[in-house]
């Protein structure tokens, strides 16, 4: 199954040319990521600051087109491997002014306790929350 989120390119986004700024568009990988949390129902309140820390060990992004100011995005999430103690996403950026994939996406996340800030097996809800989004092996 695949999340998918909207959004916009604000001004703050892009630089002097109106052109999606790359560091300013890593934002668009948190937001996505922030949606399908919200979807699966992950309070980020909750997990991200009580039970857990989330950090990201891992970031890959392959810019393939441009993203303009005021261009309408999709971002495509999905699972692309559950581990013990961490788990991947897969985000794919979209712009739907152009119909042209703009960002391909990896983010690996590991679950830490925050009292002892080291890895800790997947929580089984979340493990069940993220199993549905799993990509297929291919």
């Amino acid at each position: 199954m695949v999340f998918q989120g909207y959004d916009t390119v604000m001004f703050g986004d892009v630089d002097a040319s109106g052109i999606g700024h790359f560091a300013h568009q890593v934002r668009f990988v948190e937001r996505a990521e922030f949606l399908f949390m919200k979807q699966i129902n992950l309070d980020p309140r909750e997990w991200f600051l009580k039970n857990y820390l989330f950090p990201r060990v891992k970031l890959e992004v392959e810019y393939l087109s441009p993203l303009h100011f005021a261009d309408e995005m999709r971002m495509d999430v999905q699972v692309g491997h559950l581990g013990n103690t961490s788990y991947s996403l897969t985000v794919k950026i979209i712009n739907l002014t152009t119909q042209m994939t703009a960002m391909s996406c990896r983010v690996v996340i590991v679950v830490v306790d925050p009292d002892t800030q080291r890895p800790v097996p997947l929580p089984s809800p979340l493990r069940a929350a993220l199993t549905p989004y799993l990509q297929s092996a291919e």
